[in-house]
């Protein structure tokens, strides 16, 4: 079963779960762990099935953590969206499960860093997608690739939910948002 999609092939609703072997330095190490990836085409059609491989993905690997797959889908589509909205070819995803983190890397053909914008509601344009991967994530790191394209990186923090002595979850704290343009 193949999660590639492209022009002729969509991506499968499952996504296989692989495992990275630990690497020795500590750079490296954060790699170590569950990963999925995938290719897209420029097609906005892509974004769903993307969507939809993570999803599957997340199922297997954090199972009973819904906030948390919310909030991957959520980076999940806004990333993979700006690659297939602002570039003129097909791009890739990683998605990687550590322990305390949700890895998400999303490649495409263009070297233009992604600029935040002043969403505009009225207009119905957009600009807040970075500004809601940014509150869940923190801050983006965009990296050039060798050649052509760019890879952004987001670092989704894992939630631990530990349950007090009333035998209630904690509500997670919100995140601070701040409409201002953002350095990345």
């Amino acid at each position: 079963m193949t999660t590639t999609a492209s022009t002729t092939t969509p991506v499968t609703a499952r996504a296989p779960v692989q495992q990275r072997t630990p690497p020795s330095s500590r750079s490296a190490r954060k790699a170590c762990g569950q990963y999925w990836e995938a290719a897209f085409s420029a097609s906005p059609e892509s974004v769903a099935d993307i969507r939809g491989a993570a999803r599957a993905f997340f199922e297997q690997v954090r199972p009973g953590h819904p906030r948390e797959e919310e909030d991957l889908l959520l980076v999940v589509s806004e990333l993979v969206t700006n690659a297939v909205r602002h570039t003129h070819g097909p791009g890739t995803i990683t998605v990687t499960a550590l322990d305390e983190e949700l890895d998400i890397a999303v490649s495409d053909t263009s070297r233009t860093p992604p600029l935040p914008r002043l969403p505009d509601p009225q207009a119905g344009t957009g600009g807040l997608g970075l500004h809601l991967v940014a509150a869940l994530c923190g801050i983006l790191q965009v990296t050039l690739d060798p050649g052509s394209g760019k890879t952004v990186h987001a670092h989704l923090p894992c939630r631990r939910r530990h349950i007090n002595a009333t035998g209630h979850r904690p509500a997670p704290e919100p995140a601070a948002f701040d409409p201002r343009a953002r350095a990345w």
